[in-house]
């Protein structure tokens, strides 16, 4: 079996019902629990292990917002001028969340470090902080490797592998 190539496009249709459900056929999970590292260490824990691994395909990351979509993208604008992304859906102040997109070909720690901090600042009250939740694929060579960094105090990782039989 082929393992497809998660991205932008097909990342909700490949993942909305593991996201939901928490659980996958001939999916390996686990719960990474980071709460008891400080505050500056929590972001710099998951880019170690994202660092660790080899991307063969890129990397996808879907960020969820409850904040006014100016906010948002000031915040792209001002520290990330260069970086493009998709705005799947906007806010419109009720329960569902505004939906960005970001297809990186590489790891770019500056903007996942950035985009860690303001969401865990967010859940201690601290500034710079926004009220996002992020969610990435890492397309590596033989298997697919899925974050969802619920808040501040961790994250289910979702390994998806031609090797264990899971279907995409």
């Amino acid at each position: 079996m082929e393992i497809k190539l998660i991205n932008s496009n097909n990342f909700d249709q490949n993942f909305q019902k593991l996201l939901k459900a928490k659980k996958g056929k001939n999916i390996a999970k686990g719960r990474l629990d980071i709460e008891p590292i400080k505050l500056k260490a929590k972001a710099e824990l998951i880019i170690l292990l994202l660092s660790s691994l080899k991307l063969s395909a890129g990397i996808t990351y879907k960020v969820l917002f409850w904040e006014e979509d100016a906010k948002i993208e000031d915040f792209f604008k001002f520290n990330f001028p260069n970086k493009k992304y998709v705005k799947a859906s906007s806010y419109k102040n009720g329960k569902q969340a505004g939906v960005i997109f970001v297809d990186d070909e590489t790891l770019d720690t500056s903007f996942l470090k950035s985009i860690l901090n303001n969401h865990f600042n967010f859940e201690m009250a601290k500034e710079p902080s926004q009220n996002i939740r992020v969610q990435l694929c890492a397309n590596l060579d033989d298997y697919i490797i899925l974050l969802d960094i619920y808040d501040d105090r961790g994250l289910d990782i979702y390994y998806i592998s031609p090797l264990i039989g899971a279907n995409l």
